[in-house]
């Protein structure tokens, strides 16, 4: 019984081995793979990254009324990226034959507004085309 009530003792005055996130905020690796986006300026819509992904996590769509569509991407189209299935392999990244993927150190990905695709950040990259 001594055995267990020493260790409880030794335990229970020691500095806290965990960190208490979102309270205390935590370091971010230079070189973390974080949230990662097309640059939709770059992009040429060749499908390459959601060929290659390894769990589906990218989808191609058309680049929505109201945007203007790059001369280069022909067929209108643009990566997706579901950060729900993304395995954060950048498999994609290092696949883009023109180099139009965005890679950032953003881990924190839960979010009230339930940005779980890349669509918004993609969509930004693109200028909008006015209704005059």
């Amino acid at each position: 019984m001594s055995a267990i009530l020493s260790e409880v003792l030794k335990w229970m005055f020691r500095r806290s081995v965990t960190i208490e996130y979102p309270k205390v905020e935590t370091k971010i690796e230079p070189d973390a793979r974080g949230r990662h986006y097309a640059d939709l300026s770059k992009c040429i819509g060749c499908s390459l990254c959601a060929m290659e992904c390894p769990s589906g996590a990218i989808t191609m769509e058309k680049i929505p009324e109201g945007y203007e569509v790059p001369k280069h991407n022909r067929r209108g189209i643009y990566p997706v990226i579901d950060y729900l299935r993304c395995i954060f392999c950048y498999r994609c990244v290092t696949m883009c034959p023109r180099n139009a993927y965005v890679t950032t150190s953003e881990y924190r990905l839960a979010s009230k507004d339930r940005l779980n695709n890349s669509s918004e950040l993609s969509l930004s990259t693109l200028r909008r085309v006015g209704k005059s």
